[in-house]
C-alpha cells in the first residue's frame, strides 16, 4: 500500500534533517561566520553543480550563519499523497472499489503512467537548502511536495479546474518558512488564471488553492492545448531577501474539440479511447464482445493492439449498416426460441470502420447462463461464416433491451465522455 511507503519516507527525511540541524550547529560552534567579504567572493565562484538551481546568500540576508548558497529544486516525485491530501485533491470514491483515477493511482508516477485519458496528476518534491562556502556542507534544509490533480470530466465544456496542493513535509529549525509561486500558462488556444503563491513554516501544514484552465473551442472546432508550469522556490528569511529561483516544466497535451456530442470537451489523447460493458450488466452482450476477442483473433475485434475505430454516422447509415449484418440474404439472422425478444447483437459495432459486414461471413453464437453466471466458456457456437478465427464478424442472440443498452447507449455514452472523434481508435473492456 502506498500510505506506509510514504510514511516511512517523511521519517527518512526528517532523520537526514535532524543530522543536517545537527550540523549546522557544529558550524556554528566553529564559527564559520560568513563575513562580507567570504559572501563576494562567494558570488565569484561558479554555482554549485547537481544541487538544482542555486543563487548566491547576499550579505544580510538573515540567512543561517554559514550558509554561502540558497539553492531550490522541484523534481519528479515518487510517492503517493497522505490521505488527507489525497482527499483534498478528490473526494473519496463512494464504494469500495478502487479508483484507478484517483490521486493515489496516479500521483507520483512519470508520465504516462501519471494520466488517464481524462485525469491527471503532477507531483514534484520540492526541495529549499542552503550550502556553505564548499557548496557541499548542508547548513540547513526542508522538503515538501507539490501535487497538481485534474478530472478533464469534472465539467462538460473546454473549461478544467486542476486542484493543488503544497506541503512541507520536513524542515530544520534555522529556517523560518519557504515559499513556493506556481504560476501556470497555456499553450495553444487555451488561456489560465492567476498565480498561486503557498508560504508554509509549519512541518505538515499545506496550502492548498486551484488553477482554472479555459479553452474556447466552439461548435466543430478543434484544439491542442498544454499546460506549461513556471514554479518559483524562495527561503523566506529576515532582511535582504533572497533571489527566487525557478523551475519549468510542461504538464500533458491536452485535446479540446466541439465535434462529439452537445457541448466542447477536453481530453488526453496519448491514451486510447475505450468502452467497458459489464457482464453483469449487460449479460449476453458483454459475453458476445468478449468471445469475439477472444476467439476471431486475426482482425480487430476491439482489444488494446487491435482496436476499433469509430465512424460517425447518421441513424439511417447506422440501420443500414446493421441490416447488412443481420437481416440480408442469404443469411439472415434467425431468432432463438430460448432468447427471450432475441435480437441480432452484431460485433464490431454497426458505428465503426470495421463494422457493417456482410452476416454471412459472421459467426452465430448463442451466450448461455449456467448457474446464473454468463461466461464465454458456455457459448454456444450455431454457425461459422468463415474460419472460426479469420472471421470479421460475430452476430449474438440477445436480448432485444441488453443489445440496445449495451450497442447504443453504453458505446454512445462513452463516445460522448471520452470524445471519441470520428476515425479514432479505441478499445472495448469487458468489465464484471
Amino acid at each position: 500500500m502506498p500510505l506506509p511507503r510514504l510514511h516511512r519516507h517523511h521519517e527518512r527525511v526528517r532523520r537526514l534533517l535532524a543530522a543536517i540541524a545537527s550540523l549546522a550547529l557544529t558550524a556554528a560552534l566553529l564559527d564559520l561566520g560568513t563575513s562580507s567579504a567570504a559572501a563576494a567572493r562567494t558570488t565569484a565562484l561558479p554555482a554549485p553543480q547537481g544541487r538544482g538551481t542555486c543563487t548566491a546568500v547576499p550579505s544580510g540576508s538573515g540567512a543561517p550563519k554559514g550558509a554561502a548558497w540558497a539553492c531550490y529544486e522541484a523534481k519528479p516525485g515518487a510517492s503517493a499523497p497522505a490521505p488527507a491530501t489525497a482527499r483534498a485533491l478528490a473526494p473519496a470514491p463512494r464504494d469500495d472499489q478502487p479508483d484507478p483515477e484517483s490521486p493515489e493511482a496516479l500521483c507520483g508516477k512519470q508520465p504516462p503512467d501519471n494520466s488517464t485519458r481524462l485525469v491527471y496528476c503532477i507531483e514534484k518534491e520540492l526541495l529549499w537548502i542552503y550550502y556553505g562556502p564548499d557548496q557541499k556542507e548542508v547548513i540547513g534544509a526542508a522538503a515538501g511536495r507539490l501535487y497538481i490533480y485534474s478530472k478533464l470530466k469534472a465539467v462538460p465544456h473546454s473549461n478544467w479546474k486542476e486542484s493543488v496542493i503544497v506541503t512541507l513535509d520536513s524542515k530544520t529549525e534555522n529556517i523560518p518558512a519557504v515559499e513556493l509561486v506556481l504560476q501556470a500558462i497555456c499553450t495553444g488556444q487555451c488561456s489560465a488564471s492567476a498565480p498561486l503563491v503557498a508560504k508554509l513554516s509549519k512541518v505538515g501544514e499545506h496550502v492548498g488553492g486551484t488553477i482554472d484552465y479555459n479553452s474556447p473551442v466552439g461548435p466543430g472546432g478543434e484544439a491542442l492545448v498544454q499546460p506549461q508550469y513556471h514554479a518559483m522556490l524562495n527561503l523566506l528569511v529576515p532582511g535582504v531577501p533572497l533571489p527566487p529561483a525557478n523551475n519549468d516544466w510542461v504538464g500533458p497535451q491536452i485535446r479540446c474539440d466541439g465535434k462529439t456530442g452537445d457541448w466542447t470537451g477536453c481530453v488526453i489523447p496519448e491514451h486510447m479511447a475505450n468502452v467497458t460493458i459489464r457482464r453483469s450488466l449487460y449479460r449476453a452482450a458483454a459475453i458476445t464482445y468478449e468471445w469475439a476477442q477472444n476467439n476471431l483473433t486475426t482482425l480487430s475485434m476491439g482489444t488494446k493492439n487491435k482496436p476499433l475505430h469509430y465512424k460517425k454516422m447518421t441513424e439511417e447509415e447506422k440501420n443500414r449498416s446493421r441490416d447488412l449484418t443481420c437481416n440480408r440474404a442469404p443469411d439472415r439472422f434467425v431468432k432463438d426460441p430460448s432468447v427471450p425478444d432475441d435480437s441480432c447483437d452484431e460485433f464490431p459495432f454497426a458505428a465503426t470502420q470495421e463494422g457493417g459486414k456482410a452476416g454471412t461471413l459472421c459467426v452465430d453464437i448463442l451466450p448461455q447462463q449456467v448457474g446464473g453466471v454468463w461466461d464465454v466458456s458456455n457459448v454456444k457456437v450455431l454457425r461459422n461464416g468463415n474460419v472460426k478465427t479469420n472471421a470479421p464478424c460475430v452476430r449474438g442472440h440477445v436480448t432485444n433491451k441488453d443489445n440496445v443498452d449495451a450497442g447504443s447507449k453504453e458505446f454512445g455514452a462513452a463516445v460522448r465522455s471520452d470524445r471519441i472523434l470520428d476515425g479514432e481508435a479505441f478499445q472495448v473492456i469487458i468489465a464484471p
